[in-house]
């Protein structure tokens, strides 16, 4: 049974999120559903966001995860609207106001955002999905700019040092006559500076191409700085 806990994250992460934010976020889509008028149905429609971050194996978890809190254990949450509230009172989650509480379902790959508020009169669960390999570097802040950072520059192998908002850049005292050393020390010095892969390629391409351009967004990027 996977394990659902109570969540304590931002609250727009409950809801559905478009454009930038929600490339940012790796929001992959979300699911709806109602127990019925019998209290006891099971309702449920997927909406997508970004469907192209919807492989076989998310719909695979997906599943797996409503049917585990349909049928597992001692009274699942989703196997009727009086399990669901039974389990709102005794572990309040988020509070999302009238929008109901909040709740979080986290994997390895996938984190699921649970929005519960029984009543015959709504939509009982909203569930709504982020692929973690945006949504933990931008909850980290590893989505934003750093003020500079170290690189190398492809047509010559220099050591470089790039400064957030500034075009073009600055050669390094410490850059030597080789390329793969001139990694090395970029690697180092960015990591001392808590700076990413995806953000140093972000901030290469801005200072080359301009700050507005999609490549200098570092959740373009995945953690090995590829597009």
């Amino acid at each position: 049974m996977y394990n659902l806990l109570p969540a304590q994250d931002d609250a727009k992460l409950f809801f559905k999120m478009e454009g930038e934010t929600a490339e940012r976020h790796g929001a992959i889509g979300y699911l709806r559903a109602d127990f019925g008028k019998s209290n006891c149905e099971f309702w449920a429609s997927w909406f997508d966001i970004q469907p192209n971050l919807k492989p076989v194996s998310f719909k695979t978890e997906l599943d797996d995860i409503i049917d585990s809190l349909r049928d597992d254990g001692n009274n699942p949450p989703f196997a009727n609207r009086k399990n669901l509230k039974s389990l709102c009172c005794s572990s309040p989650g988020k509070d999302l106001s009238e929008r109901g509480n909040g709740y979080i379902i986290r994997t390895l790959n996938y984190s699921y955002y649970f929005r519960f508020r029984p009543s015959p009169n709504d939509y009982d669960i909203y569930c709504f999905v982020y692929d973690n390999r945006f949504l933990l570097p931008e909850l980290s802040g590893k989505h934003e700019m750093p003020d500079f950072c170290y690189s190398v520059m492809l047509s010559t192998g220099e050591l470089i040092k790039i400064a957030f908002g500034e075009n073009g850049y600055y050669c390094s005292e410490q850059s030597t006559p080789d390329r793969n050393t001139n990694r090395l020390i970029a690697n180092e010095n960015n990591a001392l500076l808590n700076v990413t892969r995806a953000q140093e390629e972000a901030m290469f391409a801005g200072s080359l191409f301009g700050w507005e351009v999609p490549a200098a967004k570092p959740w373009k990027y995945d953690e090995r700085g590829k597009l």
